[in-house]
């Protein structure tokens, strides 16, 4: 099993440091901190970071296609402009389950936002997975934490992770209509204490898993559901990983101080920071929002 150390790229303090996102135009990668309430970018060359603070929770972050961010609060989805600091509603989330928050999203090749919702008190079954395009529209109901998502690279395979299921499910794909069919499990997660979080695709049609406890970045081979690989995080709480870079063959990746008590934070100190690792693999393109896209229904 091919193994890597991730390197430390930016020493800071997220509560719960998620949502990491390459923006090609900028060349800097999109990240959150949803308890800290705010949205940052950072150049992985300079290693300057700029960020914006908000008044309530984060769940995730996209680029769209007119060079605005596409922001999942707590219960709306909405525009921000990261310079002028201009928000637009685009649509309301959940807002009849205050219990509830937006958890994750990603965008699928045609455009259309992919993004779930979890109980704040981790209920089980509480949350959904919902497209957005305009339109939103519920995909999966009864989910307990809605985490990673991506796409094959043909677009006819849709990979998932509801966190509490301890495994990685596929589905097919329309990618005209956005339809998913034929749920089936392609991984499971058997160490104890190893939670899925976020999630990358690599061109090879691999899967880059972040491990909420285990300290690392598994790989998995959705064909056949093996671990062929690892990444070694010196922080317990790895939220998410992302390819980006110059060559997309970089690897960057969220952690969280959320969850961690004084001796565990005085044993791994860089918890809640940003790190990286260069792989001499290339990562899927990842997708960004466009507002005219294929219907979701």
């Amino acid at each position: 099993m091919k193994t890597w150390n991730a390197k430390l790229l930016y020493k800071t303090e997220l509560l719960l440091g998620e949502a990491p996102h390459w923006h090609p135009e900028w060349k800097k990668f999109l990240f959150i901190d949803i308890e800290g309430m705010k949205v940052g970018c950072i150049d992985p060359v300079t290693k300057i970071v700029e960020e914006r603070v908000f008044d309530k929770k984060i769940g995730t972050v996209v680029p769209s296609a007119d060079d605005k961010l596409i922001i999942a609060f707590k219960d709306t989805i909405e525009e921000f402009d990261f310079y002028t600091g201009e928000l637009k509603e685009m649509t309301g989330i959940e807002k009849d389950k205050p219990g509830n928050r937006c958890n994750e999203g990603k965008c699928d090749f045609a455009g259309r936002l992919w993004v779930g919702t979890m109980n704040m008190e981790e209920k089980l079954k509480q949350g959904a997975l919902y497209c957005f395009d305009g339109s939103l529209q519920k995909k999966l109901d009864g989910i307990s934490i809605s985490n990673g998502i991506c796409w094959s690279k043909d677009n006819r395979t849709m990979y998932y992770i509801d966190s509490f299921d301890y495994n990685i499910k596929a589905y097919d794909f329309d990618l005209t209509t956005g339809n998913i069919s034929n749920e089936r499990v392609v991984a499971e997660v058997s160490e104890i204490g190893y939670t899925p979080d976020g999630m990358a695709i690599d061109e090879e049609g691999m899967l880059w898993v972040a491990m909420w406890g285990g300290g690392c970045i598994h790989r998995y081979d959705p064909a056949n559901g093996r671990l062929i690989g690892k990444v070694e995080v010196p922080a317990p709480n790895v939220t998410a990983c992302t390819f980006g870079g110059e060559d997309s063959k970089q690897l960057f990746i969220t952690t969280a101080r959320t969850g961690l008590n004084a001796d565990q934070l005085q044993q791994y100190p860089l918890s809640g920071s940003l790190f990286y690792v260069n792989i001499n693999i290339k990562g899927a393109a990842m997708n960004r929002f466009r507002l005219k896209g294929n219907s979701c229904s």
